[in-house]
């Protein structure tokens, strides 16, 4: 099987969509031998932050020596990047070894099944010291929860993917589910879902170390909201015993794409942010108006139809902000119609694009500061537009 191959197998696996359950993944895990028992883990759940909060602690790690595996979804710009051994994404080739190897057992899994039992099996192959494992979805049912970590993470808990998960008790449930029996879990959650975290965890007696002040330290990551991920990364890295001066040196050398991101063009800065929801947006913005508060704001704009995207453009935008409106990759993307439509209910001019291209040639002839949000989906091919385009670099602030 080649790589192009491994991406068409993985697409076909699209039609099935999201299947909750841990029969699938169990059976293709057993077909494997089981790989996720051959190394410790950490388990990190959470509406936001996830992804930076895992790369936090796989640099923490790797600071204190270990050879550091990293599973996260979703990627940027290849499917290479979900499986990392100390920052190096796997090959295409051992990718497409791995996916071949799962395919002849022919288990009808999801594809993000197919994409967890992969990594599990390429972390064993590698012979990892210990694996950052982030859920892709909820918690409970999710296709990772079939380790039992050395710690369960959930960074917070807020609404989205309500179409699946239900209302917010609901959705803390699901992600406390990846609570097991006496195994320590550390949350920045707050109010009701905090409530709900301590409650699973006093069932399966398990200690629970809540974080709700950010970490005034220095972190190679922007953004206001990447002091509480480092607070939780701080919290999580001590109890497993790491020392500060370790942790530290790894916050210092962190770095995770697309997350506050700024890019020095000829066109101006442009900030990338995978911004995807409410509380993101919310994230977002304190970023924007502590950094960038005065002056017009021009953004490249989509989201998925399943966010709340009337809520995210409430928190988002202001009344003198302008959007260039582009579809998400992905068969969940909201239609640039709709987005405008919903964009001119709160008084937001904006205006269609039909490609990135033509986003971008929109986005240059703007005056004022730049932003590229709205979706993951969205920003990987815009940011690797801007790196090969412009030879630029993020810029530290």
């Amino acid at each position: 099987m080649t790589y192009e191959e491994s991406l068409k197998y993985l697409s076909d696996l699209n039609v099935l969509g999201i299947k909750p359950g841990l029969e699938r993944i169990t059976l293709l895990a057993e077909k494997l031998s089981n790989p996720q028992n051959f190394f410790p883990t950490i388990h990190v759940s959470g509406t936001n932050g996830k992804g930076s909060t895992c790369a936090m602690l796989a640099k923490i790690f790797q600071e204190a020596g270990f050879k550091v595996g990293l599973f996260t979804s979703p990627h940027l710009e290849s499917y290479c990047e979900r499986f990392k051994v100390n920052d190096k994404n796997i090959s295409e080739s051992e990718f497409a070894e791995i996916i071949e190897l799962i395919k002849f057992f022919e288990v009808p899994a999801t594809q993000f099944e197919v994409l967890t039992a992969a990594a599990f099996a390429y972390f064993a192959k590698k012979k990892v010291d210990i694996a950052i494992i982030e859920v892709g979805l909820g918690g409970l049912w999710d296709s990772t929860n079939i380790i039992t970590p050395k710690i369960s993470v959930i960074t917070n808990v807020a609404l989205d993917h309500e179409n699946i998960l239900g209302d917010l008790k609901n959705i803390a449930l699901n992600k406390a589910g990846i609570i097991k029996k006496n195994i320590p879990v550390v949350t920045g959650a707050t109010d009701l879902p905090l409530e709900i975290i301590r409650e699973v965890a006093e069932k399966n007696s398990a200690p629970i170390y809540e974080v709700h002040e950010p970490a005034e330290v220095k972190i190679n990551l922007r953004g206001e909201f990447q002091k509480f991920n480092a607070a939780i990364a701080i919290q999580t890295a001590k109890i497993l015993g790491v020392e500060e001066e370790k942790i530290f040196r790894g916050l210092e050398k962190v770095s995770w794409a697309g997350r506050f991101e700024i890019f020095e063009t000829d066109f101006g800065k442009v900030v990338i942010d995978g911004a995807h929801n409410p509380h993101g947006a919310a994230a977002l913005r304190q970023s924007l108006d502590k950094n960038f508060p005065e002056g017009r704001r021009n953004f490249i704009f989509g989201a998925l139809a399943d966010k709340n995207i009337d809520a995210m453009i409430k928190i988002l935008f202001r009344a003198d902000d302008f959007a260039i409106v582009l579809s998400p990759n992905s068969d969940r993307a909201e239609s640039v119609e709709n987005l405008c439509r919903k964009l001119k209910n709160f008084s937001v001019e904006c205006v269609g694009a039909k490609n990135i291209s033509d986003a971008l040639e929109k986005l240059k002839t703007s005056d004022g500061l730049k932003i590229v949000c709205g979706s993951l989906y969205l920003i990987g091919d815009i940011r690797k537009n801007i790196l090969t385009e412009q030879n630029s670099a993020a810029l530290a602030i």
